[in-house]
């Protein structure tokens, strides 16, 4: 099975280290022309993705190429995360500037709405590096 592979990384991981695709190609324990096409085309093997990620020392995830689908949800759900943010600290401070809130309930109010903030972006977070 095909799979896609960020092929510019790999060739940037690769002369990071000073290797030749021949170098990279004995580390991994593939041909030099799967090296090649992996940099070129941008796809290999499960195998082949599994034996570069080793050989360059990172996670398989890390080389894949991420869908534009993946990116885009992930760019809809930070934009929701933020104007979520927004909206709900422009309510707290105006309850506390014109209601009858007190600082210390703001101040509350904020921690919670950042708090959420965080965890939100970090399960998204989560889910785009696997997904």
């Amino acid at each position: 099975m095909k799979r896609r592979i960020n092929g510019m990384l790999v060739k940037q991981l690769r002369t990071e280290r000073r290797w030749s695709q021949d170098e990279l190609a004995i580390a991994s324990g593939l041909s030099t022309r799967t090296i090649q096409r992996l940099e070129s085309e941008g796809s290999g093997s499960t195998g082949s993705l599994k034996s570069i990620a080793a050989a360059l020392e990172v996670e398989i995830h890390n080389l894949e190429e991420r869908s534009p689908t993946q990116l885009t949800g992930l760019r809809w759900g930070l934009l929701g995360i933020a104007a979520g943010s927004i909206s709900a600290t422009v309510a707290i401070l105006t309850n506390w500037i014109f209601g009858d809130g007190s600082s210390f309930e703001a101040g509350v109010s904020l921690g919670f709405v950042g708090l959420i903030a965080g965890l939100s972006c970090s399960l998204i977070g989560l889910a785009s590096a696997r997904y």
